[in-house]
Order: C-alpha cells, then sequence, then structure tokens
C-alpha cells in the first residue's frame, strides 16, 4: 500500500453530525430569547423621534399619544358597510333608522370628548331631553287610536321605558324573553294564541300586562276549536269577549300528515293513511279549506284602515303559533318563498306581519302547568303531570279513559273499589281519592313478584297515555267550577274600530267556526279550579 504524503482535507462524519447538533442547540436558544424578549419586533420598529426641547413638546407628545390610542381603537371597531334597503324588511329599516338616530349624537361626543366622565353626562343630559314628552302621565292617558298615529322612535321610546321597569321580573320568569320582547316591540297589534281546550292555563298575566302597559293592543285566537262540541266554544267566546278582543279559530295547517320521504314505498303510504285515525277529517277540512275562506282577513283590514299596523303572534308551545301565521299568509295570497333573514312581510300596502312568533314558556313550572313544555318534559316530570291529570277527572271519566286505553281490569277494579262495601271501610273524605291513586299507580308504576306497587315506571304505559292525551287522540276540554274573571283590557280599540266590527265581523267569523263538522262528539269533561293559571 502506497501511504498518502498530504492529510485528507475531508470532513469526517463525527465533525459533520457534531456541527449539525450545535446548529440545533443554537436555534432553541434563540427560539427561547424571540418568546421573552420580541428581540424580532424590536428590531423592525422605527426609530423613535427625537423631539428637541421646546414651548410646544408637552403637547405634541400628549398628541402622539391619542393618536395610538384613535388607532388602537379603529381596529377594534369593524368598518362599516353599506347597506341595501332593498333587500331589508320593514321592520329592520326602521330599527337602523332608529338606532343611527339616537347614537349619531353620542358617538360625536365621545369623539370630541376624551373623559369618560364628560360622555356619561352628555348621555344622562340627552336621556333627559328625549323623555321630556314621554311622561308618566302621557303613557297612561295615551290610547290605541293615538298610539297608531305616533312615530316609530316614539312607539320605540315608550316600549324601552316600560320595558326598563319590567325587565328584570320577566327575565327572572321567562325563558327566551329577548325574542318574546321582540315581537312585542316590532308590533302594533298581537295575536295571543290559545288553546280552546284549556284556555286558561294558557293566559300569563305578566305577559297581558306588559303588552297593555306598552299601549299595543291583544286580541286573542281561541285555536283548536275544530276539537270542541259549538256549546262551549261558545261559552268561552262569550267570556273572553269580555275583556279582549276574542276570535274563535280553525287552523287547517296545524294536522300534519307524515310526508312522502318517510315512506319508503307506496304501499307504506297507503297502510299509513289508512291506519291513520284523522287522515278522512284531514281531507274533509282541507276541502273546506279550499271552498271557504276564513275571514280573519276581513278583520284585520277592517283594523288598519287607513292606518298602517304591524301584526305579531305569540303563545306557548302547542297552541298552534306557527298554523296560525301560515294560514294568514295563506288568506292573504302571500306566494313568494320565506327567507332565513325575512323578518317581516307586508302583506297589503298597510298591514305587515311580524313572521317570527313569540314563545311564552316559564322557567318554574310545576304540576299541571308542565303541560306548557310538553316538548322537552322529562320521565319524571311526565309521571308527575299524568298523575296530577288523572286525579282531576271524575270517576266516570276515569272509567271511560281506562275503557279507551284498553284498562278494562283496571276500569272494573275501580268500580268494585268504589262499591258501597269498601266505601264504608275508608273515610269519608279521602276514599275516593285513594281509590284514584291506587288504581293510577297501578297503571303507571311496576309491580313485584307478590303483586305490590313499586317506585319503577312503567314505561310503555306511560308513552301510550302520554301520546293518546297530548297528541289529540282521546278528546277532553276542562271547565273551571268556581266563577272567573280577568281585568278588562278591550282598551278603546272598538271605539276605534267601526261599529259594523261587533255586529257582522264578529257574526262571520263565529259562523265560520260553527259551520265546520266536528269530527267528534264524545269528550271527556274535566271540572276543575286547578287550570287557572291566571289568576
Amino acid at each position: 500500500m502506497v501511504k498518502l504524503q498530504k492529510n485528507s482535507k475531508r470532513q469526517t462524519l463525527k465533525q459533520k453530525y457534531a456541527i449539525i447538533k450545535k446548529v440545533a442547540a443554537h436555534k432553541k436558544k434563540l427560539k427561547k430569547i424571540i418568546k421573552k424578549t420580541n428581540i424580532h419586533n424590536r428590531r423592525s420598529t422605527k426609530k423613535s423621534l427625537k423631539i428637541p426641547e421646546c414651548i410646544f413638546k408637552k403637547n405634541i407628545l400628549e398628541n402622539i399619544k391619542n393618536l395610538s390610542l384613535n388607532k388602537k381603537k379603529k381596529k377594534d371597531v369593524p368598518n362599516c358597510a353599506e347597506i341595501q334597503i332593498n333587500h331589508h324588511d320593514d321592520t329592520t329599516i326602521k330599527n337602523i333608522k332608529y338606532f343611527i338616530k339616537n347614537d349619531i349624537s353620542t358617538t360625536e361626543g365621545e369623539e370630541n370628548n376624551t373623559d369618560i366622565e364628560s360622555i356619561k353626562e352628555n348621555k344622562k343630559k340627552k336621556k333627559k331631553t328625549k323623555d321630556e314628552h314621554i311622561t308618566d302621565d302621557f303613557i297612561n292617558n295615551l290610547q290605541f287610536s293615538d298610539y297608531i298615529n305616533l312615530d316609530f322612535i316614539d312607539k320605540m321610546r315608550i316600549y324601552e321605558k316600560i320595558k326598563e321597569c319590567h325587565y328584570k321580573d320577566l327575565n327572572e320568569k321567562y325563558i327566551y324573553v329577548d325574542n318574546l320582547l321582540d315581537v312585542i316591540k316590532n308590533s302594533d297589534v298581537v295575536f295571543y294564541v290559545i288553546d280552546i281546550r284549556n284556555p286558561l292555563i294558557y293566559l300569563d298575566k305578566d305577559i297581558i300586562n306588559f303588552i297593555n302597559s306598552c299601549k299595543k293592543q291583544i286580541i286573542i285566537i281561541l285555536n283548536k276549536c275544530d276539537l270542541l262540541d259549538n256549546g262551549i266554544i261558545e261559552q268561552w267566546v262569550v267570556f273572553f269577549r269580555t275583556y279582549f278582543i276574542t276570535l274563535p279559530f280553525i287552523s287547517f295547517m296545524n294536522k300534519s300528515i307524515q310526508p312522502s320521504y318517510l315512506c319508503t314505498k307506496k304501499s307504506n303510504e297507503r297502510n299509513y293513511k289508512i291506519h291513520n285515525n284523522y287522515y278522512n277529517n284531514i281531507t274533509m277540512n282541507h276541502k273546506m279549506s279550499n271552498t271557504k275562506s276564513c275571514p280573519i282577513k276581513n278583520i284585520i283590514e277592517n283594523l288598519s284602515k287607513n292606518k298602517h299596523i304591524t301584526y305579531g303572534v305569540i303563545g306557548h308551545i302547542y297552541t298552534g303559533r306557527n298554523s296560525f301565521i301560515n294560514t294568514l299568509l295563506k288568506e292573504f295570497n302571500y306566494i313568494n318563498n320565506l327567507k332565513n333573514e325575512q323578518i317581516d312581510i307586508k302583506l297589503t300596502h298597510n298591514i305587515n306581519l311580524f313572521v317570527k312568533p313569540g314563545l311564552i314558556l316559564k322557567k318554574e313550572l310545576n304540576n299541571l302547568q308542565l303541560i306548557k313544555k310538553l316538548h322537552v318534559l322529562k320521565h319524571e316530570e311526565i309521571i308527575t303531570l299524568l298523575e296530577e291529570f288523572l286525579l282531576t277527572l271524575t270517576g266516570k271519566n276515569l272509567i271511560r279513559l281506562m275503557n279507551i286505553i284498553k284498562q278494562d281490569e283496571l276500569a272494573n277494579k275501580f268500580k268494585e273499589m268504589c262499591s258501597n262495601d269498601t266505601m264504608k271501610q275508608l273515610d269519608k273524605a279521602n276514599n275516593k281519592l285513594q281509590i284514584k291513586k291506587y288504581i293510577i299507580h297501578s297503571y303507571l308504576y311496576q309491580k313485584n313478584q307478590e303483586g305490590q306497587i313499586n317506585n319503577q315506571i312503567n314505561f310503555k304505559n306511560m308513552k301510550t297515555l302520554y301520546h293518546n292525551l297530548f297528541m289529540n287522540k282521546i278528546f277532553y276540554y276542562v271547565i273551571p267550577k268556581s266563577k272567573i274573571s280577568c281585568d278588562n283590557q278591550n282598551g278603546d280599540i272598538l271605539k276605534y274600530s267601526s261599529t259594523p266590527f261587533l255586529k257582522d265581523l264578529y257574526y262571520q267569523v263565529d259562523k265560520f267556526v260553527y259551520s265546520q263538522k266536528k269530527p267528534h262528539t264524545d269528550f271527556i269533561i274535566i271540572k276543575s279550579d286547578k287550570f287557572n293559571s291566571y289568576n
């Protein structure tokens, strides 16, 4: 082997890997330093201005500070965008104009004044000047005919003044208060939709008083009149018309047939139509709705003679708010598809409808008031509702209900226990209640091997009874035992509206409702004062 005279300059692998390790360690160090000291930002910053000693040095430095603060504020505030009025409905445009008129002066004051105290003082002064003509006496003496003639800005000021007084109480009691108040705020006349089978439980005094204090008008809609006999409808109409403007109503949109996309085959769709108890009644009602039109359109047109009025709809769950809105749109031949952003619809040149319905839902509901939130009930709440509901029934109606559910054994057992021999053994005051509770518990709860009732729920029986009672398969209605009364809230809308309103238009609505064929004549009657939540 020949030996090389010179040493090789080639880098060994040991040296190469050592250099790579050192470079990686150096980069890690730099990253740590950058995180702690922001060295890159410090290098990129411009050199600070050196202001020479002069008389105006302090003022110049203050101006530089103010400019930097204003730049930071402008970054946080989003830039103003152009609004195309054609793409928005009337209520949004009115609210935008009201917002601009109120806030334009405050923003100008904030730009000129840097002190927070001076800004607050300016706001207080402007509030006083705005509310000078809207006093408590002015609101109390204001009538509905005068309220309609007011500008939108004055209406909003009245609303905001009353909202300040009542908002805390309403927010503590009700869920989704802001959505409900949004409907009341943007409407002049509010349709309060109520289930006529049990109307007093759906009347909330707080909401009615709030609407009346805002000087807006309430029209009560007694919905689901097709599920009751004409005699009972007449009694409720006479009662409510002494206190409110009341219209009986049948909505043809609320009874929904299963859509075709849920049925995979035509045979399944046919079987559904055959097995559905209401299919024939639905087709009958749809034919009738095509031949006749509900005269509620005439009432709305008569109320808004030569005046621009917006109507809103509020109510509880499963009272028919959405179906009422859909029937109104159908009556006014509104064909255009509703957009998600659309809040207000112009039905005619002077009639607007607030499309989004307001939901009335209390936070704390117990016993029979749980019927107001049927969509979100837990199993324990369902059982308490069913127990309280069944305890209000008389003995005859309880037997009838058990026969409808195909529980003939329990019905016969109830008859035997209510016989004279067993009644003598029990106390006279609590004998029927004890027997009712025993039969209700034996149906809703499971039994041991020994035959004693457990605390475990019988889910099958619970679901069947719940579905039959509250999904319109068992027909019932509630009548109060004692005399009832409400506050007289009719207002002066009857003076404002023309005199034929009471005679002709009421007559047209009543005639239309009473002329409709009722599918059922056999009802379970409940006489109880427990369903009255208004007083």
